[in-house]
């Protein structure tokens, strides 16, 4: 009897609610296959790196750029992907996308959940942000950057409800996300809005009757933590050019013209509405209706991630990160009774419930194992995607080219750029591959032209290419050129992909 009492107050603990956007985030991250751009050649630099002591200071991997100089800032997180690789397989690299992705989901969630609301209408609320989640759940070394800014969200507001325990962990997070990913000044930025905030808020308290505001210690303190989070930043291989890398992404022209990631958010893109447009309406919503209004920092931050939103695609995420918990803060002050809090009412589970809830645990426990890398790629079940790497990746074109020692200069899709990095260096060199902002205009205009079937025998002379390496697919000309010039003869083809060597 004891031991059931003991059950059933556990349960008590885990609310069904709460687990449901969980699991919808897990599910999905666990689902998601290694995508064809934007990890691969981070792997290889990985090893690289642990093999040589040393990071590369120059491009190694493109005949195009050759000798070019590179920066390599995510050094940190190549490592780690390399390692993790190294030690499990391609299934732990999936397993170690969903640990980050959920961490994140769950660091906002403790975060924005406050005691006061009702579960059944937080967990409801919350699918709106694990929704977007699901949208940017393919593993990359952006993924780790995530959950520093939710853990740089959690800290600092916890601090403004009086928590300080937490706030000089910020430099040393900082430390580690400034050699992982170029989004550490995003969390540079945010500490800086809540100190200006939170400053301005308490010069102004005589004036607005704001009572709610840090105290003058506290912001001094606060301005200490934002000067050693600066000093921090300086911490990498590459010190203060760091800042200079940074600005070199964020404008480079050929990645804002022809990346889809770095376009702005299409109002007419289901995807783009799911991923940022109805995280900001919901959040405009609850600012409009809640009795209590969001403050000037809240406000700084809501327009400070809307508009970096609204610039690119890949953006949306941080949005979703820092708003929903100053969200969820306000939600229970929204004065509708479907919505209100019920003070007398309980969300405790009934002891009878108990063997339902475990039910419903066992089922979500099992569906997450089947999900799981070990185990959906034997199950051969189509709709739950049993391959781990994208079905786009020609993965027996690469291991024809490797078997047959195939060498020389390939003009190739720039989505087979990041595995030939991966799979084939230094037994061949790309043409282009997902580091856009290395290649110069010449060269992706070159590459689009050719694409295009825009003269390309001209570009194909150009850089003395060999070899073409292409996708099976309608939507490029150059495929159907290519297949009707006499001086091209196929060496391989299969449903996905088809490789030309040039006749001598």
């Amino acid at each position: 009897m004891k031991i059931k009492t003991i059950f059933e107050e556990r349960l008590k603990v885990v609310n069904i609610y709460f687990l449901l956007p969980i699991f919808l985030v897990l599910w999905n991250t666990l689902l998601d296959p290694l995508r064809r751009l934007d990890l691969w050649w981070h792997i290889k630099v990985g090893e690289i790196i642990l093999a040589s002591s040393r990071i590369p200071k120059t491009d190694i991997f493109s005949f195009t750029e050759y000798g070019k100089e590179f920066a390599y800032p995510n050094w940190l997180a190549e490592i780690i992907f390399f390692i993790v690789l190294s030690i499990g397989g391609i299934e732990w690299l999936v397993a170690l996308n969903a640990l980050i992705v959920v961490l994140t989901f769950l660091v906002v969630l403790k975060t924005a959940f406050v005691t006061k609301v009702n579960p059944r209408l937080f967990a409801v609320f919350m699918l709106v942000p694990a929704i977007s989640f699901t949208m940017y759940s393919n593993l990359r070394t952006q993924t780790f950057a995530f959950l520093f800014l939710a853990l740089f969200i959690f800290v600092l507001l916890s601090y403004r409800l009086k928590s300080k325990k937490y706030i000089w962990f910020l430099p040393i997070l900082m430390i580690v996300w400034v050699n992982i990913h170029g989004s550490y000044i995003i969390g540079l930025s945010v500490v800086a809005v809540f100190l200006g905030g939170e400053s301005f808020r308490y010069i102004m308290r005589k004036w607005t009757n704001d009572h709610d505001t840090l105290d003058q210690s506290a912001i001094v303190r606060l301005g200490a933590v934002l000067f050693l989070v600066i000093v921090a930043t300086l911490i990498n291989p590459y010190g203060g050019d760091i800042y200079r890398y940074v600005q070199q992404v964020g404008s480079d022209p050929s990645s804002q013209m022809f990346v889809t990631e770095w376009q702005p958010p299409k109002i007419t893109n289901i995807q783009h509405v799911v991923a940022f447009y109805l995280p900001v309406l919901m959040t405009t919503l609850i600012f409009i209706y809640s009795r209590s209004k969001p403050d000037l920092t809240e406000i700084i931050l809501f327009g400070g991630f809307t508009l970096f939103g609204f610039t690119a695609v890949r953006n949306g995420i941080w949005f979703t990160i820092a708003m929903t918990p100053i969200a969820a803060r306000h939600l229970v002050h929204i004065p509708v009774p479907l919505i209100a809090y019920r003070r007398n009412a309980t969300d405790s589970l009934r002891p009878f419930e108990a063997p339902v809830t475990a039910s419903v645990l066992f089922i979500l426990v099992v569906i997450t194992v089947l999900f799981s890398p070990w185990v959906r790629p034997h199950l051969g079940v189509a709709v739950l995607r049993p391959s781990l790497v994208d079905e786009q990746i020609p993965l027996e074109a690469f291991a024809y080219i490797e078997q047959h020692g195939i060498s020389g200069r390939m003009f190739h899709h720039q989505d087979f750029g990041d595995y030939i990095i991966w799979r084939l260096w230094p037994q061949l060199y790309t043409f282009i591959d997902g580091r856009v902002h290395l290649f110069s205009l010449d060269v992706v205009h070159d590459y689009l032209n050719a694409i295009a079937g825009r003269e390309w025998e001209r570009i194909m002379d150009k850089y003395q290419i060999s070899y073409i390496f292409l996708p099976k697919s309608d939507q490029i000309p150059l495929l159907a050129i290519v297949q009707q010039s006499s001086n091209w003869r196929i060496i391989f083809e299969d449903r996905k992909s088809i490789i030309f060597q040039k006749l001598n």
